[in-house]
């Protein structure tokens, strides 16, 4: 190490005759770099304990359950965390495919899953609020308010959506269309005339207020059957 440090003196007398020393003035230069040379020792020791120290950390952290740790913060275990999962993956398909009434909706398991606390967890946080602003939105706050065996078209509307948020299925939609075909329940702000019935299925507007008829289940099997057949053979026609 003195050798090392020493050598560029080395050079430069080799380099200019002119340049010597004493043998006090190179005591004096070999002092000096005796002493670099301990505190650069010195620093390469604390670096090596920082570097043991960094290593010693990057061990816990990966054998550290941090998620299990993470959920501890909200008083849940990975088993809880799992079983709210599939309640709020549920709850979040039907809210965005619009299945079933709002009283469903709730029940199961919106009312639940939002006084849990874990709703605060990075994986649900941004989620819940989306379908909390989905839920509170124009389709169930209107049809909320829709008397009962009713159905207040909104933006978007189509009559397999609207089956399939009333009966938790798309299929039985000519139920709703032969419900509606003579008359639907009040036009609201458009002219009467203009919603005296719905010949086209394809066409329904925002503001109608359609008629939905109560059905047993052996009526939903058949409507079902019926209308999954002539789809079948609608797309064998097509293709």
């Amino acid at each position: 190490m003195l050798t090392l440090l020493l050598s560029p003196f080395s050079l430069l007398k080799a380099q200019d005759d002119d340049i010597e020393l004493n043998q006090e003035q190179w005591e004096a230069v070999r002092d000096f770099y005796a002493v670099e040379a301990i505190k650069l020792l010195a620093r390469m020791d604390t670096l090596q304990l920082m570097i043991d120290s960094m290593k010693q950390v990057k061990d816990m952290m990966v054998n550290r359950d941090c998620e299990s740790e993470l959920y501890a913060l909200v008083g849940a275990t990975k088993q809880d965390v799992n079983d709210f999962r599939k309640k709020f993956e549920e709850t979040e398909r039907k809210i965005n495919g619009k299945i079933g009434t709002p009283k469903d909706i709730r029940d199961m398991y919106y009312d639940e899953l939002s006084i849990s606390k874990l709703t605060c967890l990075p994986e649900f946080r941004d989620r819940f609020a989306s379908m909390k602003n989905k839920f509170a939105g124009e389709i169930y706050a209107k049809n909320d308010k829709t008397p009962e065996g009713t159905y207040l078209v909104v933006k978007g509307d189509c009559l397999w959506k609207i089956s399939e948020y009333k009966y938790n299925s798309r299929y039985l939609w000519p139920a709703i269309w032969d419900a509606n075909k003579v008359s639907i329940i009040n036009p609201n702000d458009f002219e009467e005339s203009y919603y005296k019935q719905i010949t086209n299925p394809n066409l329904i507007y925002p503001g109608q207020v359609l008629k939905i008829p109560a059905l047993s289940e052996e009526e939903k099997k058949l409507i079902e059957s019926k209308s999954k057949y002539f789809r079948k053979r609608k797309f064998q026609e097509k293709n």
